[in-house]
């Protein structure tokens, strides 16, 4: 197994991945407990005010195991500060088809990793390239056609 320093701008992007959700999730956080606030005031002991409690405690939880989930595997990465290269046949190139579109190629010996459009465009199914990629977030970062 190879590994390769991480770029600046590999680190930049992974920095950006830890901070933004973590962001979004205090201000999502902080406008929970202002509607929970003014339901309280307002409908504390009430048959509603249970029920909305449950599922916003529910949601909350599984949006907070999510991102930290996220969160921490772009932690790792940037803590590891290399990314691993292995060379691997192409088995699959594919896309979602909603917005943002997201690229996928899965390799023999690596699996799946999340690609940029342009680098998706080139890529051809059954021919042997060289990956670099975090393994923790399966973000690749270059990819490269071998002989």
């Amino acid at each position: 197994m190879q590994t390769q320093a991480l770029t600046p701008e590999q680190q930049n992007w992974l920095k950006t991945n830890t901070i933004m959700p973590t962001l979004f999730v205090v201000i999502i956080l902080g406008v929970f407990c202002g509607i929970f606030t003014c339901l309280f005031t307002g409908l504390k002991g009430t048959l509603f005010f249970t029920i909305f409690t449950a599922a916003a405690s529910l949601l909350i939880f599984a949006v907070l195991v999510a991102v930290g989930m996220h969160v921490y595997n772009n932690l790792m990465d940037l803590h590891d500060g290399v990314a691993q290269v292995h060379t691997g046949k192409l088995n699959i190139k594919k896309q979602t088809h909603r917005s943002p579109r997201t690229f996928y190629a899965e390799f023999d010996h690596i699996g799946s990793v999340t690609i940029m459009g342009d680098v998706y465009e080139k890529l051809e199914e059954g021919k042997t390239y060289r990956v670099t990629y975090s393994p923790r977030t399966r973000r690749g970062w270059e990819v490269d056609l071998r002989s």
